[in-house]
């Protein structure tokens, strides 16, 4: 039974750094096979063979994690769960102190503020 958790938890971390490398190219779309194992092989300290990275690929496809399009290239899907809440009564804050500023000035300090709640919550 121990042999089988450890399996279960190493399949569980390699899925998740997988995800994790795909999800973090997220903005420049969609990521090809070969750049994605790539990727994922550097950021891990002991390497991944293409056999292990492929049956990852297959698990995170099958539970609807990741999607394989037309041209053959990978993107996470993504749903309202994956984002955090924006706490607009903070902005609001961040706005009104800025009061005096120009609007270009109060946009770059909402933005900014943005920013690093987005940092602090990584």
């Amino acid at each position: 039974m121990t042999s089988r958790i450890k399996k279960a938890r190493k399949q569980q971390e390699l899925d998740e750094l997988v995800f994790n490398v795909l999800a973090s190219f997220r903005h420049q779309g969609a990521m090809q096979w070969t750049d994605w194992y790539e990727t994922t092989t550097a950021r891990r300290e002991r390497g991944l063979s293409t056999r292990t990275f492929s049956e990852v690929v297959k698990r995170l496809v099958a539970s609807g994690r990741v999607q394989k399009d037309k041209d053959d290239c990978y993107r996470i899907i993504t749903t309202a769960a994956d984002f955090p809440t924006i706490d607009t009564d903070q902005c609001w804050k961040a706005l009104l102190k800025a009061g005096n500023g120009n609007d270009a000035d109060i946009a770059d300090i909402a933005l900014q503020q943005l920013m690093n709640r987005e940092v602090q919550d990584s």
